[in-house]
């Protein structure tokens, strides 16, 4: 049997992406810029396959990229709650500048992998949530194609956690409306990462 295959789209960019803000659970919509991109990778996928499916967290940028993949290939999009992006709690809507500066947040996380802001969630819990998500998409589409629509610090965790074994292990990022493609076969392999479709 063929690899089962992830294709992992970030969605495209919102204000707080521009602005240098966190928003995890915090639901932002897609600029401009944003709405281009998806488009654009929406078309990139059409040209290259038809998907079995497509899941995208229930966030509204996430909802919003899918959406356009799904009108471009003629595919449903279904709402997956665990491609969600990490939860700070407390901290939603503050610099990344300041998470890591006052709150010294990635060397807190890296020293403990269940520390979380008051009300978030934990590296531990994400890699649990991301990682469980993503193998229960693959084992549902054994041999097809598929598009996961998600955040970027979600796929990070979720790469660094399936290849790794560990989320800490990850630390690239995809641009917004980047793809990175995932085969499972069935270990997960990494085909491609932080590529732009158009």
């Amino acid at each position: 049997m063929d690899s089962t295959i992830l294709t992992l789209v970030r969605h495209g960019q919102t204000s707080a992406n521009t602005d240098g803000l966190w928003h995890g659970s915090t639901d932002t919509r897609l600029s401009d810029t944003g709405q281009q991109q998806a488009a654009r990778v929406a078309e990139g996928v059409r040209r290259r396959f038809v998907p079995a499916a497509i899941y995208a967290s229930d966030l509204e940028r996430a909802r919003h990229t899918a959406a356009a993949i799904g009108k471009a290939t003629g595919v449903d999009v279904q709402i997956e709650q665990g491609l969600r992006e990490y939860d700070l709690g407390a901290w939603e809507g503050r610099p990344y500048r300041e998470l890591l500066e006052k709150e010294d947040l990635w060397n807190r996380m890296g020293e403990d992998p269940d520390y979380a802001p008051h009300g978030g969630e934990s590296p531990a819990l994400v890699a649990r949530r991301m990682g469980d998500t993503l193998r229960a998409i693959a084992e549902r589409h054994p041999g097809q194609r598929v598009v996961c629509v998600s955040h970027g610090g979600a796929i990070s965790i979720g790469l660094g956690v399936l290849l790794d074994g560990h989320h800490s292990k990850w630390d690239r990022l995809l641009n917004n409306c980047a793809v990175a493609e995932l085969a499972f076969a069935p270990e997960p392999r990494l085909l491609s990462f932080n590529e732009s479709w158009e």
